[in-house]
């Protein structure tokens, strides 16, 4: 059985149906989910793409110091200090990013 059983039916001019579906699709949702998460939080927040391009840069650059760090740990037991320091600055750079999406 479904949880949700109530619907609504909403009527739009054409161009609020198209400013809706910029909205939504700009934020990599369905419409639906675009609904709930309205309802939920009170407000969308659109992400500049660009944003989430330097957020991905610096996870993939973080991802590529944890596997050195592994290599080197696997290699010889031990990480060296500059190494713990790179990843503690990339992981410092990221949370800043993600405080900025908040």
């Amino acid at each position: 059985m479904r949880k949700r059983t109530n619907q609504i039916i909403v009527r739009l001019s054409d161009q609020e149906v198209l400013l809706l579906r910029r909205k939504f699709k700009a934020n990599g949702m369905t419409m639906t989910g675009y609904f709930r998460a309205l309802i939920v939080s009170g407000e969308i927040k659109t992400l500049p793409p660009e944003l989430m391009q330097d957020v991905q840069r610096q996870v993939r650059g973080v991802g590529r110091n944890i596997n050195q760090m592994a290599k080197l740990a696997h290699i010889s037991g031990k990480v060296s200090m500059g190494t713990l320091y790179q990843i503690s600055e990339a992981q410092a750079k990221i949370e800043q990013q993600i405080e900025r999406l908040k």
